[in-house]
Formats: structure tokens, sequence, C-alpha cells
């Protein structure tokens, strides 16, 4: 993850080189890379990928329910990372299920 330094501040992507804030990190710069989402979608060898994807979008929804049910709870956290701490949480719980 590169940092952005200098006066100017960039948002968007320019060339392949997404630029982006964050309210912990600041200002960083990262490279569009991977690969295509019809391969990962119809190739038996990312199987694993498809049922590893498929099961961190049920811990997802699973953390929005709780954050749904918890919501008044949390009108007056400043915590912007929560979500992916109870995401990963959620992953825990299904696995030992």
């Amino acid at each position: 993850m590169a940092r952005q330094k200098g006066i100017i501040k960039l948002k968007g992507t320019i060339g392949g080189i997404t630029f982006y804030k964050t309210s912990q990190d600041g200002h960083l710069a990262r490279e569009k890379g991977g690969i295509e989402k019809s391969r990962i979608e119809s190739d038996p060898a990312f199987q694993r990928t498809r049922e590893n994807g498929s099961e961190f979008g049920r811990a997802g929804k699973a953390g929005k329910l709780l954050r749904t049910a918890l919501r008044a709870l949390l009108l007056n956290s400043a915590d912007d990372r929560m979500v992916s701490r109870l995401t990963k949480e959620m992953l825990k719980l299904f696995k030992l299920i």
C-alpha cells in the first residue's frame, strides 16, 4: 500500500492506479490487479475461491443483521473498522458450526 505524499492529494483512478483516502491511514494509492471476474466464476481451478467468497458473503450478511439489531447502541461508535472485525468473528463462528 503506497502513501501519497506532497501537496496535491488525488482521488480516483489514473492508468491502473487507484488513489483514495481513509479516515485512519490518510491518502493512499494501490495498483489494480487480479484475475477477470468471468474466469473466477467459471474456471474449475477457482472452485475453492467461489466457496470461500460465498462463506465470506454469508458472514457479512450475518454481521449486518447483528449490526442492524444493535443499531441504537452503535450510533455513537466512531470505529471505522468494526464491520471488518465483526465479519472476521462471524467467519470464526461459521467454522465452529
